[in-house]
């Protein structure tokens, strides 16, 4: 999978910007349909302007963390915004959530205009896009939604809401993370700035300050003990954040 971080480059507003949050406040994802036929770019470009729909004053920026592209390059995953910003997306549930937009205009629920749904490369993409996500933010599938679970009966569309309560009904998104070894652990605390000193496999005295440090940060249980929820927290600082 490739994710083509595009958070620098696409345009921001001349003064707005999101507010941030630590990675441990994510609690779920959310998954959105563009409801027209336009492009992440021009999507983008609605967002700041004023007097979009969103915000009068208008957005900081795109207003989802990823986008999937159905023009152009086909399935193409885009990154708009950092994970730990607040992005403007599921009133009430912005803190706590990521967003996902697929272009298109698919029909759903109360819509009966626009395509059957997402393409085949687009539905891919979201499969790699949800599972990956799960698994670096320590997810289970019951964290994955529509928008409308939460008001928006016709988001993302028929298709795209068919494969969300598959998903949200089976057990294929986790994955292991119980065979890492204490030097992976090691490497990651360091890489992601929680010196823990060389990557031996001996948890010392500095590995188990660097993962205190890093369970406080991230809201897990301060207790230096690299568990299941520790090591899934630990891969949600990629590179493409």
């Amino acid at each position: 999978m490739n994710i083509i971080d595009r958070i620098d480059e696409l345009p921001w507003h001349p003064t707005r910007r999101w507010s941030t949050r630590g990675l441990g406040a994510i609690r779920k994802i959310i998954i959105h349909q563009e409801l027209g036929n336009g492009t992440i770019e021009q999507v983008n470009d609605y967002h700041i302007s004023p007097g979009n729909h969103i915000s009068e004053n208008g957005c900081p920026h795109f207003s989802y963390h990823y986008g999937i592209r159905k023009s152009g390059t086909d399935g193409e995953i885009i990154q708009a915004n950092a994970l730990n910003h607040i992005v403007w997306h599921a009133k009430g549930q912005n803190t706590a959530s990521v967003g996902i937009m697929l272009e298109g205009f698919f029909k759903g629920p109360g819509q009966e205009l626009g395509a059957e749904g997402p393409t085949p490369a687009q539905m891919d993409s979201l499969r790699q896009l949800v599972g990956h996500l799960t698994n670096i933010l320590g997810l289970s599938n019951q964290d994955v939604y529509g928008h409308y679970h939460y008001g928006k009966p016709a988001c993302p569309g028929t298709k795209a809401g068919e494969w969300i309560e598959r998903f949200r009904n089976s057990e294929d998104a986790e994955t292991d993370v119980a065979d890492l070894s204490i030097e992976q652990v090691q490497e990651r605390l360091n890489r992601l700035g929680y010196d823990c000193g060389a990557a031996d496999g001996i948890v010392g005295i500095r590995t188990l300050a660097a993962v205190r440090r890093f369970q406080k940060e991230y809201g897990l249980t301060v207790d230096g003990v690299i568990g299941p929820q520790t090591r899934y927290r630990l891969f949600a600082e990629t590179e493409e954040v």
